[in-house]
């Protein structure tokens, strides 16, 4: 009885260490990438999505049908079952006139995602929702610049983003809107990396692992996300491939 009962007391605190190393140690001296990453839930995920899109369809004072529309074709590539659907589209409609603020449902997101492209992904339905009338107004650019910078997105970053969803430049924080120039900068290919300008070449190389590691099929597909996204993440690992490229002198 008492072998036992010492085994268990081994098996209980050898548990009590993993947990530990997992939650404490592992994150406090081998950084972030040791600690155990926590996905958002699907549905937590358009509860959370669903405010930001409400309020900047809502930054001119109504909803157009041309934003709806919009709404209703990111529910289609996301492939949302018909419950998910009727729930979104109920959180949608409760958001647009609620006393909420954009920037604190911005906040919400961005603590509850700790996944970087798929921050990227929500600013990609922000902007598509911004320009679904045609025209960014300076209100909806105000809007897309603050989640730009409250989800970590670069600058430049956003700017390519925001000019490739709407052919049309610079970053969203404001400005004349005018044609995409071509080519890519440094500044523009190290932003796909979500680097600075200063960044040295032994950054670069660190960037573009993390980025493969990320960006991933098999990690995606683990991850349960529809193929609207995992489309959306190959078409940035590309563009990330060919900015690398460009900048170790590949291109």
């Amino acid at each position: 009885m008492g072998c036992v009962v010492s085994i268990l007391h081994f098996l209980f605190l050898l548990w009590l260490v993993n947990l530990a190393w997992r939650f404490l140690i592992a994150p406090l001296f081998l950084g972030e990438e040791a600690a155990p990453r926590r996905a958002v839930g699907r549905e937590r995920y358009l509860r959370l999505l669903m405010p930001l899109l409400a309020k900047i369809a809502k930054a001119n004072g109504r909803v157009s049908e041309r934003e709806i529309d919009r709404v209703e074709a990111i529910f289609r590539s996301l492939g949302l079952s018909e419950a998910e659907r009727r729930m979104a589209a109920r959180v949608f409609s409760e958001s647009k006139d609620a006393p909420g603020r954009f920037d604190a449902a911005a906040h919400e997101l961005a603590r509850a995602v700790g996944d970087f492209e798929l921050r990227v992904v929500t600013f990609q339905y922000l902007v598509l929702v911004a320009a679904a009338d045609g025209a960014v107004s300076d209100a909806e650019r105000a809007m897309l610049a603050r989640a730009a910078a409250i989800f970590g997105i670069p600058a430049p970053l956003a700017a390519q983003l925001f000019a490739q969803l709407t052919g049309r430049g610079p970053h969203p924080g404001g400005g004349r809107a005018e044609p995409r120039r071509e080519p890519h900068s440094r500044a523009e290919d190290l932003a796909l990396l979500g680097l600075p300008p200063s960044a040295a070449e032994a950054d670069i190389k660190k960037a573009y692992r993390q980025k493969v590691k990320e960006l991933h099929p098999d990690r995606l597909q683990a991850q349960g996300l529809p193929q609207a996204m995992l489309r959306q993440a190959s078409e940035r690992m590309a563009a990330i491939n060919a900015a690398y490229a460009r900048l170790m002198g590949k291109a």
